[in-house]
């Protein structure tokens, strides 16, 4: 018979299983080379903070002192926790030189200024204190109120009291907050398996007090401006339709009815889309090459450079950096050479949310002078997917305008859910993202390493997958993504993709015919390294000796001439042709055609036709070998049709029109 517990038994169980909460340690610093004000000031804050007396702290907020700039920027290299510094304007040089030099390896940390009468050095990203007043708990309050600031989540918070009051729904959605399931005898499970809170966080706009997504005005507001300031624009807005939505906005808005832009043959097809739905005029500039391990690159500069010069009525530049493979743009040179010629820069960095938070991965798109930039918030950092932040830093942006073109592509019934995932991974960023990204870069070392080791697969530096034209340009590779070389193993990557999966739960990112690709992420610990290594090492050892020779796919082609704008083709007549004949060859009749939709392999999910394009024969090789290869590549937007694959044309094989060449 089990003995009843005593009730100390109970309560010394109780301890054990409900952890004890602990607030995140901060840490502030004060510099000054005159000794006296700097212990003395760092002596009374310690005592104040000591006896506490906040009712509700964010944190545990410890406070030393330090003597120069340069140990306070050795200090801000190696301490996550480190949230607020003060600086001494009497005792050291060039205070707003030293703000500089601190933002550059921590872009969120919050500094205040100790002037004296008389003396006020102009820093936008700092704030003033009086270095003569002796009230330390004035300090201590507003360097409080600063962390606290950046901790806070106006709408995530404004969301969980809602959802605490439990209020009775007389609203959309039918659900009413898991109502319409949780009893259900046939849709109760998915009840469960998504959780209560999903349900009660999927809210309507009828509920005032979250504000609208379509034209904030206090919390959606307030998140939005917090993370303005967290990731370096002047303008932020929340997008829950992902990255696509929001290239197709920022086009949109530059280009208005029609208009050049200048366009990365590699981008993502949102912005081919964008091309059909605002009447532009792109001109295609050629994605860079390695073709021994299937990547594709950026634009050279010489490339973009080029194009620049010969289209003077260009408006618009849309470059992706960085790629999906990790390729970033040297793209200071490239903006400025842009803003000379007039034209507006917008950087997709949908793969590159996370560069803004530690020194490794910067300068970013922003530092560079990009005027508008897209980012997929949920790719690389901790937002639900399809939540993606646009950030603007144009001289010239009419917000009112925009904010018309993002509305006409934004649901007036938005997730909150999503919404609350960006006011929440933008404070994560602020409060802690150089530690975790310290961390991911740790955690990526340590994969390259032991993936090296195991003497069958090695992970490819950046002159390994680096394309010839571009050695000298400056690209630089985001060392979060790992691309797998497999060419000595004696199995193909799709063959290690399976294994992967099926023998040790392992799921990658992507994969071309020798390469896997894996993404280290704010997600990523240190079981998941270990595991991934493990599986490696162990399919290492099933691995015949002698590696299997693949054949890498076919080069994708260049993007042809195009020969009608891509509205135009998209929306005008059309007829389906097939793409073979009847002995399985290329159909001649589609040479010299112009095709009417875009046809994208994935990947790598580079277009080889967009609307507008001339069909060339080059194009046609490529597409059968596809189609009828077993390399696992899909082809988006082929249509079939009683078994056949079927492209949809428009135009007459001598059409002379041509609106814009590609530039090679």
């Amino acid at each position: 018979m089990i003995p009843t517990p005593t009730p100390r038994a109970i309560l010394l169980t109780r301890v054990l299983i409900v952890p004890e909460h602990r607030l995140p340690s901060c840490h502030a610093i004060i510099v000054s080379t005159d000794d006296a004000w700097r212990d003395t000031l760092c002596q009374r804050l310690v005592e104040l903070e000591a006896r506490g007396g906040e009712e509700h702290p964010c944190c545990e907020l410890s406070i030393s002192a330090l003597a120069t700039p340069d140990l306070l920027l050795e200090q801000a290299r190696a301490d996550g926790a480190l949230q607020c510094v003060v600086l001494d304007a009497a005792s050291l040089t060039d205070v707003t030189a030293i703000v500089t030099r601190l933002h550059r390896v921590r872009s969120e940390v919050d500094v205040f200024i100790a002037v004296s009468p008389g003396q006020a050095p102009a820093d936008d990203n700092a704030e003033l204190i009086d270095r003569d007043d002796t009230r330390a708990e004035i300090l201590l309050r507003r360097l409080r109120r600063a962390i606290a600031k950046r901790a806070s989540t106006p709408f995530a918070d404004t969301l969980r009291e809602y959802i605490d009051g439990a209020r009775d729904a007389w609203h959309t959605p039918g659900h009413s907050s898991g109502d319409g399931l949780r009893e259900s005898p046939w849709v109760a499970d998915f009840y469960r398996m998504m959780g209560e809170h999903v349900f009660n966080a999927d809210l309507s706009v009828s509920v005032q007090e979250l504000d609208s997504l379509l034209e904030p005005s206090h919390v959606i507001h307030a998140a939005q401006d917090l993370a303005a300031d967290a990731f370096g624009a002047k303008h932020t807005f929340f997008v829950t339709n992902g990255t696509s939505m929001a290239n197709k906005v920022i086009v949109q808005h530059v280009l208005g009815n029609s208009g050049k832009m200048l366009v990365d043959q590699a981008c993502h097809k949102s912005v081919h889309h964008a091309a059909i739905m605002s009447g532009a005029d792109p001109v295609y500039l050629p994605a860079s090459v390695n073709e021994t391990f299937g990547l594709y690159g950026p634009v050279s500069k010489k490339t973009i450079y080029d194009a620049i010069a010969a289209h003077p009525d260009a408006r618009l530049l849309v470059l992706t950096s960085c790629s999906y493979d990790g390729f970033y743009y040297d793209l200071e040179p490239i903006i400025r050479r842009a803003h000379a010629a007039g034209i507006k820069v917008l950087v997709d960095e949908a793969w590159y949310a996370h560069g803004y938070f530690h020194p490794d991965l910067r300068p970013c798109a922003l530092e560079c002078g990009a005027d508008y930039v897209t980012q997929s918030t949920h790719k690389m950092l901790s937002a639900f997917s399809q939540a993606s932040m646009i950030h603007v830093a144009d001289p010239q942006f009419d917000e009112s305008r925009f904010r018309e073109h993002l509305n006409m592509h934004t649901s007036t019934s938005p997730h909150y859910g999503l919404i609350a995932s960006l006011d929440v991974a933008r404070k994560q960023m602020s409060m802690e993202g150089f530690t975790r990204l310290e961390r991911c870069i740790t955690h990526a070392r340590e994969l390259r390493r032991g993936i090296s080791q195991t003497e069958r697969f090695r992970v490819l530096e950046l002159e390994d997958m680096l394309p010839d034209s571009l050695k000298d340009d400056g690209v630089r590779l985001d060392p979060t993504k790992l691309t797998i070389d497999v060419s000595r193993a004696g199995c193909s990557a799709r063959a290690l993709q399976k294994a992967l999966y099926e023998k040790h739960s392992i799921q990658v990112e992507k994969i071309t015919h020798n390469t896997l690709s894996v993404l280290v992420t704010l997600g990523t610990t240190q079981s998941k390294v270990l595991r991934l290594l493990n599986a490696l090492r162990s399919l290492a050892r099933e691995i015949p000796e002698k590696p299997l020779r693949l054949q890498p796919p076919s080069v994708l082609p260049a993007i042809g001439d195009i020969v009608a704008r891509p509205r135009e083709a998209y929306f005008g007549p059309s007829e389906d042709l097939p793409l073979s004949d009847e002995a399985h060859g290329i159909n001649s009749g589609l040479i010299g055609r112009t095709s009417a939709d875009q046809v994208v392999p994935y990947p790598p999910g580079i277009p080889v036709l967009v609307p507008g394009q001339r069909i060339s024969e080059d194009v046609l090789d490529y597409l059968l070998d596809l189609y009828h290869g077993d390399s696992g590549i899909e082809l988006h937007g082929l249509m079939r049709h009683e078994g056949r694959a079927m492209l949809r044309v428009t135009g007459n094989t001598d059409d002379e029109h041509s609106v814009t060449a590609s530039t090679d």
